[in-house]
């Protein structure tokens, strides 16, 4: 007979395609009297292997559903219905963003949402409002109208198509820290880990919570210090504050940002960064009070990798586009992805790429030293683009 699917403490046990296979013939001998011919090309033959294609996939089907109930393994609608349980929804697409040098008047105003234009037309906005400073320059992560994974080059994002008092020129140093397309299942399953804590307060798993649940958000780092005295951490040392948490986010309305922050960490503690916002507290009639919250913008630490090959001549232009694309694929998503306090090991990268003699993956931050693992600190986010990946023999 055609042996059952059983259901154990472990999961689903379920037969095998030459298992269901010898159970359809026994059914079929003991169907016409048994002795009946197994000749390929035969009526019965015919008839054997349909059935048992069909009973298997619905038994792939069934251990698929079953899958569904699991958040490590569930995707698609299965995995968004779990994801309502945790009171979070899919993120679309995210854009990219890139910091870009505003030039004019010491102390004239950017303010929130003030496009300007890199050579292709695409049309990228400020973050947040900002003055120009006493040097005249301010410096401005402005994000891409567009969604996805949209490149900047240095000294692209040039135009300004609007003119305002006091504002000459803009120009942009660094690459733009490209945008994501729609979070994959992995990021979604990841996100979903770090928000357990989401419906808690004044813990650092909560704050990270609520802040990667931000609109546009692109990556966050969590972490306080509880003592009195001032400590760094990473490998940069970035000092925090008696006393005080911090929290590093790429990407998010800088209100946005801090409002989910406050609401999580609360008003007791003191705060760390390079961005000043004012929260307004929403549960009072009138005269509500306001909070001063800083978050930390991380600085975009441009890296470059080099991909070393036996024989790059063997190599055609479709593979090497290949390599480039597999490596940004999965920077940008899955265990593998950039983030903020995140060693880079380019390593990492080697998993999944076509055949190619490889003999080494190495990376960089000036495109002349080079290493096989670059710390990031928390006030850091690396930045990669297919212009910063090299195929190179040696």
């Amino acid at each position: 007979m055609i042996p059952k699917i059983e259901i154990t403490d472990v999961g689903y046990s379920v037969p095998d395609t030459e298992q269901i296979n010898n159970g359809t013939w026994e059914m079929i001998d003991d169907s016409f009297g048994g002795n009946v011919s197994r000749v390929q090309g035969s009526p019965q033959y015919q008839l054997n292997t349909s059935w048992t294609a069909v009973i298997k996939d619905c038994y792939d089907k069934l251990v698929y559903l079953a899958n569904q109930y699991d958040p490590r393994y569930a995707q698609g609608i299965f995995q968004d219905a779990i994801g309502e349980l945790y009171f979070l929804t899919r993120k679309l697409a995210t854009r990219s963003q890139c910091p870009v040098v505003f030039e004019g008047l010491s102390g004239a105003p950017i303010p929130e949402g003030f496009a300007v234009q890199d050579l292709s037309g695409r049309t990228w906005r400020t973050n947040g409002t900002y003055n120009i400073g006493s040097n005249g320059k301010v410096t401005i992560t402005v994000t891409c109208d567009e969604a996805g994974a949209i490149e900047a080059l240095p000294n692209s994002i040039v135009v300004i198509p609007t003119s305002i008092n006091g504002l000459d020129r803009v120009y942009n140093e660094d690459s733009a820290v490209m945008g994501y397309d729609e979070e994959s299942r992995v990021d979604f399953e990841v996100r979903r880990k770090e928000s357990v804590a989401i419906n808690s307060k004044m813990t650092d798993s909560a704050t990270l919570g609520a802040v990667l649940a931000v609109r546009d958000v692109v990556d966050a780092y969590v972490i306080s210090n509880p003592t009195d005295a001032t400590v760094t951490v990473g490998s940069t040392n970035y000092p925090l504050i008696r006393n005080s948490i911090c929290v590093s986010v790429v990407g998010g309305n800088d209100y946005d940002v801090a409002k989910a922050a406050f609401i999580k960490a609360g008003t007791g503690c003191s705060w760390n960064g390079n961005t000043d916002v004012t929260v307004i507290a929403e549960d009072y009639p009138s005269n509500p009070p306001q909070y001063p919250i800083k978050i930390l913008r991380p600085d975009f630490l441009d890296i470059w990798v080099k991909v070393i090959v036996k024989d790059k001549d063997a190599i055609s232009y479709t593979i090497e586009q290949e390599v480039i694309n597999h490596i940004l694929t999965s920077a940008a998503s899955g265990e593998n992805k950039v983030r903020i306090g995140k060693d880079f090991i380019p390593a990492d990268y080697i998993c999944g790429m076509p055949k190619i003699g490889l003999k080494g993956i190495v990376a960089s931050t000036d495109n002349a030293t080079w290493v096989n693992e670059i710390p990031i600190g928390i006030d850091q986010f690396p930045s990669l683009n297919s212009f910063r990946i090299s195929i190179e023999e040696s």
